[in-house]
């Protein structure tokens, strides 16, 4: 978010009450209180003087003097780029959390005891450090100060207990919904090779060492890319003499900086440095991510994009009014109305605009019942593409303005502000004027250039989608919000990586063993024998639309039947030698890999047959599903195609399936889930059985109808196929005869 956009203008008010002093009071009768006044024009603002001056060797002094208290905060402040920590990422982090950790003079528990006895605060982080402190102390606190920033020593045992506080945090990150969004959606919105992407992991963690920490401190930390700030009851004379003292002689010795064999930056100890070379802007295409967490009660939902938009771009502050009104902090912020009061999706929905002079980024976030979650997602793209071609209203402006004049107004009333007015304006190049000129400037934006400031700057037909929840229980429709040509949904693991299924080893059993015990489980071979006839129908109602399956056995025989709404959308006819297919667009034979999926499923308990028809099967491991132990087993047929079935440990059942589907260049995951096991004919089926990911989204279908070993007429499984005539070899295609001598000719 653009730090500068902070609210208010105190002496405006205090002109306006003046003002009402002078009136007579007789002139009160003749107000209008049914309107609120017309708000006066917006004042210049008038900052807190500050001088900025330059020490030898480049570091630069900021000075904001307030002396209605005998206090002083001071900060040395550090201009580094975002760098790509790679296998290493989490170091930037640990090196400022370190920095107060001890010196080749100090301890930490020196320095703890020391700040203490001051009564004064030491704040350190990854941009430098902070302090505040009584003016009395002020001398000896910057002797502490300049000490820690100039000589960390990085203590092996303090790297230690760092490294466990971190890995500490990632387990408990990894536990929470909104902690795993806010990690993930970096890496969704910036891509895992973006400094603002990348996510410390356990693993990324245990890599950090020593001396990658001391080398990030001697190349960025240095008097040449540092700001020195004094803020409080302390004279420029002062700063400049106490800066002279502490930080004038500082000239650390410069890295060992080479170059390698591919022309990239390498600087000892830290390894090659790659800086963001250009900022990253949105996708070309709309992506839907999930991160599953099975049996959570809600979705966490993060929909972003990264934009290309610097501070100094004097489209910044329309793109903040826009953000305002759309969600970023006023009740009346059309999502929150949207979500919140109109559909009651939620406690809550925000928008953030993060404008950064390296590489801005734009956020919606809100937490929503599992239920709704693809209701929500709607929502707010409904909500960013009508900002984008419906002006807001006069009220909605006037009310985001007021709200953002408020918030500059209060921060103003810090005198740390200035400092931080004075900072930015040097580290993202704005001009002088910036902050004095915020409110007129602010005033004067209209509806179209916040209607123009939305469609340079919304993309909702191409932000990444990232839900954290239940998968199993969302509706999946979320696979239509992605129009990638060749996936739908991306699944990704608590720490965005792309997910991998974790199997443990099975020693004490074979693929076939774990066939067995399934078809034990539903009922047995003989019972199995006896179910020589069945017709099972099932249904699933989707929208507006009512999905009808109807299924025919006989021995080595089957037929299907789709339809919807009445209507048939596709049928399969097996007669035991040839398979039909047709749907709404075509028919004919199905050959290869198109009659191995049918034959494969033609018995009704098609596990019964898969020794013999399959050409292998492999136990890949154990692993859960919803919480059940289950073993994973993987199918191939003759022909080449290939699935797995994932079978309850305990009792044998049938859990899921799952496909990968190839459909006119795209690839679908398909999973389908059995429950609700109930005897037909003495057999135990899936009374439920639920889809996702393929073709027609999510489907649940549940037996309506069915009818056991009732006999089917002869002709109800003929396909009806001509049979295609051999056709005779054209004679060129013959080979010549053995005994057939070529001419000299």
């Amino acid at each position: 978010m653009n730090h500068s956009n902070r609210p208010f203008y105190a002496q405006a008010i205090a002109a306006s009450l003046v003002a009402g002093l002078l009136v007579p009071s007789s002139m009160n009768a003749q107000l209008d209180r049914s309107r609120p006044p017309a708000p006066g024009p917006a004042p210049v603002v008038q900052l807190a003087e500050h001088s900025l001056t330059e020490l030898p060797n480049g570091m630069r002094l900021i000075v904001v003097e307030d002396h209605k208290l005998p206090m002083v905060s001071v900060q040395v402040r550090f201009d580094v780029p975002p760098i790509v920590q790679g296998d290493k990422t989490g170091f930037v982090d640990m090196m400022g959390e370190l920095l107060t950790t001890g010196t080749p003079t100090r301890t930490k528990a020196l320095i703890d005891e020391r700040i203490d006895a001051l009564g004064a605060s030491l704040y350190a982080g990854n941009e430098g450090v902070y302090a505040s402190v009584l003016k009395k102390n002020l001398d000896p606190l910057l002797d502490i100060l300049a000490d820690v920033v100039r000589n960390p020593s990085f203590p092996e045992e303090e790297l230690e207990k760092a490294k466990l506080r971190a890995r500490s945090a990632v387990q408990q990150r990894q536990e929470d919904p909104d902690s795993i969004a806010e990690a993930v959606g970096r890496v969704v919105t910036f891509g895992s090779h973006h400094p603002y992407g990348e996510v410390a992991t356990e693993r990324s963690i245990n890599s950090i060492t020593r001396s990658s920490v001391w080398a990030y401190h001697r190349y960025f930390f240095r008097p040449e890319n540092a700001y020195l700030v004094f803020v409080g009851d302390v004279s420029e004379k002062e700063a400049k003499d106490l800066a002279k003292q502490y930080f004038g002689k500082w000239k650390p010795d410069h890295s060992l900086v080479s170059t390698d064999e591919y022309g990239r930056t390498e600087v000892e100890g830290m390894g090659v440095l790659s800086k963001l070379e250009k900022a990253s802007v949105p996708h070309a295409e709309r992506r839907v991510f999930v991160v599953d967490r099975p049996g959570a009660a809600q979705s966490v939902i993060r929909i972003s994009f990264p934009l290309n938009l610097h501070p100094k771009d004097i489209r910044s502050m329309q793109a903040q009014v826009m953000n305002t009104l759309l969600g970023g902090g006023v009740f009346n912020a059309r999502l929150m109305q949207n979500l919140r009061e109109k559909r009651g999706f939620t406690y809550g929905c925000y928008s953030s605009l993060e404008v950064d002079r390296f590489n801005s980024s734009f956020v919606v976030t809100t937490s929503v019942r599992t239920a709704v979650t693809d209701s929500a997602v709607n929502e707010i793209l409904n909500e960013m593409a009508r900002m984008r071609y419906e002006p807001v209203t006069a009220e909605e402006l006037e009310l985001a303005k007021q709200f953002m004049m408020g918030s500059f107004g209060r921060s103003l009333e810090d005198p740390r502000t200035v400092a931080r007015f004075v900072l930015n304006t040097h580290l993202n190049e704005l001009p002088a004027e910036h902050y004095r000129t915020y409110l007129t400037r602010l005033e004067a934006i209209t509806a179209q250039q916040v209607m123009d400031a939305a469609n340079a700057f919304l993309y909702p037909d191409q932000a990444n989608i990232l839900v954290v929840g239940d998968l199993e229980r969302m509706e999946d429709e979320r696979s239509l919000l992605s129009n990638l040509s060749d996936r739908g949904i991306i699944q990704l693991d608590e720490n965005g990586a792309p997910w991998k299924e974790v199997l443990s080893p099975v020693m004490d059993r074979t693929a076939e063993q774990v066939l067995d015990a399934y078809v034990k489980a539903v009922g047995g071979t003989e019972k199995l024998a006896a179910l020589r006839h069945l017709y099972i129908e099932r249904t699933a109602v989707r929208g507006v639309d009512t999905l009808v399956t109807k299924e025919w056995y006989a021995p080595d025989q089957l037929r299907t039947k789709l339809t919807m709404n009445g209507a048939v959308e596709e049928e399969v006819i097996h007669d035991g030698n040839r398979v039909f297919f047709a749907n709404t667009e075509v028919s004919g034979e199905l050959t290869d890999a198109g009659y191995d999926d049918v034959a494969l499923r033609t018995p009704p308990v098609p596990e019964a047959k898969y020794a013999k028809v399959l050409e292998r099967m492999t136990l890949l491991g154990s692993t859960e599903i919803a919480g059940r132990p289950a073993y994973k087993v993987q199918f191939q047929t003759v022909s080449g195609l290939g699935f797995a079935q994932y079978f309850d440990a305990e009792t044998g059942l049938k859990l899921r399936r799952t496909d990968e589907l190839l459909y006119n260049g795209r690839k679908y995951d398909q999973v389908i889930s059995y429950a609700d096991w109930k005897p037909l004919g003495g057999v135990l089926f899936p009374h439920e059985i639920r889809e996702r990911g393929g073709l027609a989204g999510k489907v649940v279908r549940h037996i309506t109808y069915t009818e056991v070993n009732k006999a089917m007429p002869v002709t109800h499984f003929e396909v009806n196929i001509p049979e295609v005539p051999d056709l005779p070899v054209p004679p060129e295609m013959l080979p010549p005869p053995e005994n057939l001598v070529p001419s000299d000719e």
